[in-house]
């Protein structure tokens, strides 16, 4: 009986420690040495792709980690602008814009990286979206009516079919076709948002407020203060750059990780003769790419520590 009561209080002690996660940096390099200056670094859920454009999102390319190699997708106008991979890295799909007068035209594209073929998959039209990858399905949306289509038969298993976008500068998520409009922070202008991976979490900015964590309700679980161009990198931590201008030009910027609960900050980059921004992470959370103003793409490889509290 007395062995039985000295686990039970082991239990209840053990029981209020808390496992917390710390980050170090394993390396940062540059990676491409080029006359071609590249921005917008979107990494593909393998971590072993990047897509990458120009600095007023002309054209869309990729580079293949493994080979060095760099496949020019496409010279549309806009077509750097949040592209997507497939799960498997094989295919990126991409938004491009064209004008006739002052209205803008969009159309979404495939671009297959193994075969070097295009598929058009909308054809020039009015307020078409980003497109986005949810459950082996592209989704976008085209004025306020939402589109998909099947692009894989693999299985992956996600805790439902839920996106989240902005329209007309309020955050919109879809949950299993059903549409809700929220405004955690009141009316103004929401950008940047991010889903979590386990899809019960949103990462989003609120224009001159900050950067804060809702659920799927719009209810506000953390305010993680100034953090723009914000991604997940994992359940515990969020990544993303604080930049400043002088009204004309960036003045400085660095990239920072700051946990879930808005408590811990981590400065990733500390360069004053660099200004890094617009930082993007692979699924796992353990390589993040960003690029400098000069046009330079860094990568950062990433070492998480745990340890009781």
């Amino acid at each position: 009986m007395r062995q039985v009561k000295i686990l039970l209080i082991i239990f209840l002690l053990t029981s209020k420690m808390i496992l917390a996660q710390n980050i170090s940096v394993l390396s940062n390099k540059k990676i491409l040495d080029s006359d071609t200056k590249y921005y917008y670094p979107h990494l593909s859920p393998d971590g072993q792709k990047i897509a990458l454009t120009t600095k007023n999102y002309m054209g869309l390319y990729v580079l293949d980690l493994k080979s060095d190699e760099i496949v020019q997708v496409t010279d549309k106008q806009g077509a750097g602008y949040q592209p997507a991979f497939s799960n498997d890295g094989s295919i990126v799909y991409f938004r491009s814009d064209e004008y006739e007068g002052m209205k803008k035209y969009s159309s979404v594209y495939s671009f297959d990286l193994k075969n070097k073929r295009h598929k058009l998959i909308e054809s020039k039209n009015r307020f078409v979206s980003t497109p986005k990858i949810v459950n082996n399905k592209l989704i976008y949306t085209v004025g306020s009516e939402k589109k998909e289509k099947q692009i894989s038969d693999n299985t992956y298993r996600f805790s439902g079919n839920v996106w989240t976008c902005i329209e007309d500068q309020k955050l919109v998520i879809y949950k299993n076709d059903k549409k809700t409009v929220l405004t955690p922070n009141g009316l103004g202008n929401y950008i940047w948002p991010r889903l979590s991976r386990d899809k019960t979490k949103i990462l989003y900015t609120f224009a001159g407020h900050g950067t804060y964590i809702s659920d799927l309700n719009g209810n506000i679980l953390a305010d993680l203060g100034y953090l723009n161009a914000p991604q997940w990198l994992n359940k515990n931590w969020v990544v993303g750059m604080k930049d400043h201008d002088n009204g004309d030009v960036f003045t400085d910027s660095d990239i920072y990780a700051v946990s879930t609960d808005g408590r811990i900050t981590i400065q990733l980059t500390d360069t004053s003769d660099k200004i890094k921004m617009y930082p993007d992470s692979s699924s796992d959370g353990t390589k993040i790419v960003y690029h400098t103003l000069e046009g330079d793409i860094y990568l950062m490889k990433l070492n998480y520590i745990n340890k009781l509290k």
